[in-house]
């Protein structure tokens, strides 16, 4: 009876919770935090499109004998977007984070209840992503990690900035530990999985490129969850965890600095951006570089190492140097257009990003036109710009009838749903 009596009271002020704390109106949303998420969303177009044109069917070999102009587009990628627009989303992750911690403090709630419920309903989002339309989706990931956060939230800033650089280091110590263990079964058993499920259910013989533009709906689904299988041992060979996690706190460390300027709009360039953004050049270059010798994002030899080094230091750099530089460009007042127009795309960020995938997969997968491999890579911008104008439009129409995205509206209703009372 005690422990029924418990959860009764637990279920309660849940409830109570529930009901004084609602969704964040339109007046409370800062614009440029949602422009910057729409800045982001438009990089990882990018980086998405990337891979759905095929880059994940050639081999090493076949890269590097691609046409210059392919070569050309994937270097650009390599040096400006990929890893720094998600680093961009992972810090504006951690942004959202400290502004909903924010609202409850101020009304003296039970924040982490709240969070808990709104990582539950975002991992299935992702999930339901993952499986049934696009084997690279990051909201699982997210919605995992961000389960952790409320941690860090009372810790002080020097300890925020420790924990920050501990978790940025570890990806590289990862690697070197696959690197010594290359030869370990346990770095393979999730491929090993997907491979032996792929053969009970027929389809040995047939590559990834066959089975992703295939004209049996059922093969392009299964494909799907056969690559979704060894991702979370991808991420943790690649470090991946640890260095989305220290960018959610480097979001953490620059709301606390950074929102009360925001909202004074007293923002001005520190010469720590323009450092970040020309070390993250720098880097990045090197990244870029070293994948247009190798053909590979990621190999275990003594320019893997290098290689990981380059990525990690320059992604994260050139995204704290571009957000930075884009929160200053924004308090200057200039170009208040082009924010007003990046904060539609921001404010359905999560409609958006979903949306971006299911256009892709449309497109270049056998549930449409199969486009995998049949459109060079110097074409990918046509593709981005496509896609951005069709989303800006959505997004405009959208929100002048509502006030939120469509996904944005299910997650807000599941997150901040009050059971009903018998």
């Amino acid at each position: 009876m005690r422990i029924f009596r418990i959860r009764v009271l637990l279920g309660c002020k849940l409830i109570f919770i529930m009901s004084k704390i609602k969704p964040t109106t339109a007046s409370e949303r800062l614009l440029v935090i949602d422009a910057l998420r729409g800045f982001a969303l438009f990089g990882i177009l990018f980086a998405n499109l990337y891979s759905f044109i095929g880059y994940n069917t050639y081999s090493p070999e076949e890269i590097l004998m691609l046409p210059v102009l392919d070569k050309a587009m994937l270097f650009f990628i390599d040096w400006f977007v990929e890893g720094k627009f998600y680093s961009i989303f992972s810090i504006l992750f951690g942004v959202g984070f400290a502004l909903q911690a924010e609202r409850f403090s101020s009304a003296n709630e039970n924040f982490a209840a709240f969070w808990f419920r709104r990582m539950i309903v975002l991992c299935g989002i992702g999930l339901i992503h993952m499986y049934f339309v696009w084997n690279g989706d990051i909201l699982t990931l997210y919605s995992l990690l961000g389960l952790l956060l409320p941690l860090f939230l009372k810790c002080s800033n020097k300890t925020l900035l420790k924990s920050i650089l501990v978790l940025l280091t570890i990806p590289l110590l990862i690697y070197g530990i696959v690197y010594l263990t290359s030869n370990a079964s346990f770095w393979g058993s999730m491929r090993q999985i997907s491979a032996n499920l792929k053969t009970q259910w027929g389809f040995a013989n047939l590559t990834l490129l066959e089975m992703r533009t295939s004209d049996s709906p059922l093969e392009v689904l299964s494909i799907n969850i056969l690559q979704a299988i060894p991702r979370a041992m991808s991420y943790l060979m690649s470090g991946r965890y640890f260095h989305v996690l220290g960018l959610f706190l480097i979001g953490l460390l620059l709301a606390r600095h950074w929102l009360p300027k925001i909202r004074d709009k007293d923002i001005t360039v520190p010469k720590s951006a323009i450092w970040f953004g020309v070390i993250g050049l720098i880097f990045s270059f090197g990244y870029a570089l070293t994948k247009l010798i190798m053909g590979s994002g990621y190999e275990l030899s003594g320019i893997g190492i290098i290689q990981v080094l380059v990525y990690n230091i320059g992604s994260t750099c050139l995204a704290l140097g571009i957000s930075m530089l884009f929160v200053h460009w924004w308090a200057s007042g200039r170009a208040k257009m082009a924010f007003e127009n990046l904060a539609l795309l921001g404010r359905m960020a999560l409609s958006n990003y979903i949306f971006q995938n299911v256009t892709a997969v449309l497109l270049f997968f056998g549930y449409g036109f199969a486009l995998m491999r049949e459109v060079p890579f110097a074409s990918l911008p046509l593709f981005a710009f496509g896609i951005l104008l069709v989303q800006w439009l959505f997004s405009r129409a959208w929100l002048s009838r509502f006030k939120q995205g469509p996904l944005e509206f299910v997650w807000r209703k599941l997150t901040y749903r009050i059971p009903k009372q018998k």
